[in-house]
């Protein structure tokens, strides 16, 4: 029987207990770690702004336009994604910024000012490991596109 993922961890995941209760606390620290990244990235643009900024740093206006120029469909509603407001694309990068996610910088030793945004170091560490998730998605398309009909169906029947 193969072991639970959490088994894996790199981290020693419990408080000095050789072996007694140590894969209860391993299994709630790996869903402590699940719910803290779902919250850290919970938010309807925040995986294209990780996308957008995967490949550098742009300003907001070029990262307004790379979001909004993208052809990904989403499966997950009817409405189109792309039309997202200059506004909305502050707040998230607000947001962004103080999950440490983001990095904003200025300069103001030019004219215009110049303001970057980038993936901070640990979120380029975190695209990354989100390759393996989205290559599992990518192999189970099938199974997603069966459960996107479903939650359709179950929003329209609502």
């Amino acid at each position: 029987m193969p072991h639970p993922l959490w088994q894996h961890a790199t981290r020693p995941a419990y408080d000095g207990e050789p072996t007694q209760g140590r894969t209860a606390i391993r299994a709630e620290i790996y869903l402590q770690r699940l719910w803290d990244l779902r919250h850290l990235l919970n938010g309807e643009w925040i995986p294209d702004v990780l996308v957008a900024l995967s490949s550098g740093p742009l300003r907001r206006g070029e990262l307004l336009e790379k979001i909004r120029s993208t052809t990904v469909p989403n499966g997950w509603s009817a409405r189109d994604r792309r039309n997202v407001a200059d506004s909305v694309l502050h707040r998230t990068l607000t947001r962004l910024e103080i999950a440490e996610i983001v990095e904003h910088t200025r300069d103001d030793s030019v004219f215009p000012p110049v303001s970057l945004y980038q993936l901070s170091p640990a979120a380029r560490e975190l695209f990354e490991a989100l390759i393996a998730p989205a290559q599992w998605a990518e192999k189970h398309d099938d199974l997603i596109k069966r459960v996107q009909q479903r939650r359709r169906h179950n929003e329209d029947c609502e």
